[in-house]
């Protein structure tokens, strides 16, 4: 993903450029020359950053496929061999 970079200064003295800069892609905001902030446009941070509802979301792969896992069932009787 590309990136444009900005000094705080120049954020400070042209918000409007900031913001057209970060609709088009995330804008880094830089403080003595070291990243400090990211400014994204608010559809951008739903689609990329909004934290998921569940667990399993968070965990799930998107890219597998929706089999269902039926682990084979053992009884107490049986004795593990290690």
């Amino acid at each position: 993903m590309r990136m444009s970079f900005m000094t705080s200064a120049a954020f400070n003295q042209n918000p409007s450029k900031a913001k057209k800069e970060a609709s088009e892609r995330p804008l880094v905001i830089t403080d003595h020359g070291e990243a400090a902030y990211v400014l994204v446009s608010y559809a951008e941070f739903q689609a990329n950053w909004k934290a998921p509802e569940t667990l399993f979301s968070a965990l799930r792969d998107p890219r597998a496929d929706e089999r269902e896992f039926e682990p084979e069932r053992i009884g107490f009787d049986r004795t593990l061999e290690f």
